[in-house]
């Protein structure tokens, strides 16, 4: 539960329990990607998660949109959908995730993942709702100034899952990512002061999104787990391709003394 601050003529500032204020906000969506002429499936995402979204997830927003190339044949196009293909298990993988406010219904935060790409896109999730976590502890243990949030973006690979010798509008895999890139930085929202919970919950998305070059003594970051610091990317994949979309124009540098800023690519 976040604190809010009000001064007073006789106490000064002062501090009071409010209610779940920051929870997200700069959520964007980009276009649907375009893929072998098909508008299908998300290019890139973001959004600014704050520390009570720890207390008050959201709902879950299961994916549940449905269509040409997934659940449809499409004339000209493969001869096999994902959600039948034999091959791989598919997911209507979400950019940002449903309990963090994303949307499941709509194609441009859904984007298809095998499973075993999906299951790692969790474990990055996981690490993030750690730090969301910590931050709420963080916030509701003493009288602070700022609230500190995660920036999240992802991003939709240029190139298509599918080998470039064999990519065209009949091969399924040409319609899904070869990768997803995650790129996360601590974000800091210096709180308003002498405002209505409603007032700031409705303002937030104005307030000035900082970078935190290092955290204040007792915040405790998360463990990154060991198979993030060391991502294999599979056989035949290549690391640092491009990708759909730039990052948003008020996405801070990361700042390696923070010690927890990061950037990952998740392959198929």
């Amino acid at each position: 539960m976040s604190k809010i601050i009000y001064t007073t003529t006789t106490t000064g500032s002062r501090w009071c329990l409010a209610e779940s204020i920051f929870t997200t906000c700069h959520r964007e969506y980009g276009d649907i990607s375009v893929r072998q002429g098909l508008r299908f499936a998300a290019s890139h995402a973001s959004a600014v998660l704050g520390p009570d979204l720890a207390m008050s997830q959201q709902l879950p927003h299961p994916p549940t949109a449905t269509g040409p190339i997934w659940n449809q044949l499409v004339f000209g196009g493969p001869p096999v959908i994902f959600a039948d293909d034999m091959n791989h298990t598919w997911i209507r993988g979400h950019l940002i995730n449903g309990r963090w406010g994303g949307t499941g219904a709509e194609w441009y935060n859904l984007t298809p993942l095998t499973a075993t790409a999906n299951a790692n896109h969790k474990t990055v999730e996981g690490f993030i709702d750690e730090f969301i976590r910590k931050s709420l502890c963080y916030e509701e243990a003493e009288k602070r100034e700022y609230w500190y949030g995660v920036y999240y973006c992802v991003q939709c690979s240029f190139h298509p899952f599918s080998d470039h010798a064999t990519s065209g509008p009949t091969n399924l895999y040409s319609y899904a990512p070869a990768f997803i890139k995650i790129s996360w930085r601590a974000v800091s929202i210096h709180k308003p002061v002498n405002k209505k919970v409603e007032d700031v919950r409705a303002n937030l998305a104005n307030l000035s999104v900082n970078p935190v070059r290092t955290f204040p003594r007792g915040f405790p970051l998360p463990d990154r787990p060991a198979i993030m610091a060391n991502p294999v990317v599979p056989v035949g994949n290549v690391a640092n391709g491009a990708v759909l979309g730039a990052l948003p124009v008020n996405f801070p540098a990361a700042e390696p003394g923070n010690h927890f800023d990061g950037e990952i690519e998740i392959h198929q």
